[in-house]
């Protein structure tokens, strides 16, 4: 078991997701992007299938932050920052969530946006894998790894570990390898990985998927996870599980519940996820319309719709 310590509060802020909708009315802890008089000529913030999170913790009014994955393409997350008027001056680590070029495409755009000397980025090793995704129509996609030379060239400080480890002194969790437990949820069937002997052989479990926890005092555990390939449920029991917290204050993240096989475990999972009773629950990214829907009808007091730009309050 790890020993997690509490903060006060947790900021985290959607940089990019799958979807943006400026007329979502903000709540209590839930803050929209602003709107304004002359928004038509002014820079828009941009949706694309990928994620990103920027996330302010707060303790005894010291704040540290940490960018968790960089979309897709080279500029979206720069790119939304600067709308948003957030500045990446004060950047304590990246953490990377796996190898999918969807996570971490804008990495080498921040970081030399940044020209910080040994910034760390916390990875798996199995997130350097070059992959592809087969599909059953017989459509490849080429899944490249970061770029580590890149990184490493500018003065980029690599952590790549399977175990948990903790950040900001103690303050947040990076899960590592997340533990399997379920029997329905079985990875990423059409993932391969290259060998080297230059063959593609099956990759299916993406052992790289990993997230951050952070234990906000007073409400229990803010769980947050870019795609779980390692399946929602395993993410949620892992973290209870190596924390020692039962509560589960928050969950916020991808589920990768949308596509043909994926949408037939949608029930179960929506049904388990349920049993932890989750006070917030953000899907994005991969979870998909129908999970979303589902989620929004079984938890509807929890159900938080996600989009680019929004910035959610825990504490």
């Amino acid at each position: 078991m790890v020993r997690l310590q509490t903060v006060d509060s947790v900021d985290a802020t959607i940089v990019v997701d799958n979807s943006i909708d400026i007329l979502l009315a903000s709540t209590s802890n839930v803050i929209r992007a602003p709107l304004t008089w002359d928004w038509s000529r002014r820079p828009q913030l941009v949706a694309e299938h990928g994620y990103s999170l920027l996330l302010r913790v707060h303790k005894k009014g010291s704040v540290k932050t940490i960018l968790y994955d960089a979309g897709l393409s080279p500029d979206a997350v720069t790119h939304n920052l600067a709308v948003l008027g957030i500045q990446l001056t004060d950047l304590d680590a990246i953490v990377l969530s796996h190898g999918h070029a969807d996570h971490h495409g804008g990495l080498f755009g921040v970081v030399h946006s940044l020209g910080k000397k040994n910034l760390p980025l916390v990875l798996h090793p199995d997130a350097w894998k070059n992959r592809k995704i087969r599909f059953p129509s017989g459509v490849e996609m080429h899944m490249p790894p970061p770029d580590r030379r890149a990184l490493e060239k500018n003065d980029v400080q690599i952590i790549d570990s399977q175990a948990p480890s903790l950040l900001l002194s103690d303050h947040a969790l990076v899960t590592g390898q997340v533990e399997r437990v379920t029997d329905y949820e079985k990875g990423f069937p059409y993932q391969y990985e290259e060998m080297d002997n230059e063959q593609w052989e099956p990759d299916p479990w993406v052992w790289d998927d990993q997230g951050i926890v952070f234990n906000v005092n007073g409400k229990g555990l803010v769980v947050v996870s870019s795609c779980s390939h390692s399946g929602v449920v395993n993410v949620l029991r892992n973290a209870q599980r190596v924390t020692g917290v039962n509560k589960v204050h928050a969950f916020m993240g991808g589920m990768h519940l949308t596509g043909g096989i994926f949408e037939k475990i949608i029930s179960q999972t929506v049904q388990d996820v349920a049993k932890v009773h989750p006070d917030m629950i953000i899907p994005g990214h991969c979870t998909g319309w129908k999970a979303m829907h589902l989620i929004s009808r079984e938890m509807p007091e929890a159900y938080v719709q996600g989009s680019a730009g929004t910035r959610i309050h825990f504490g």
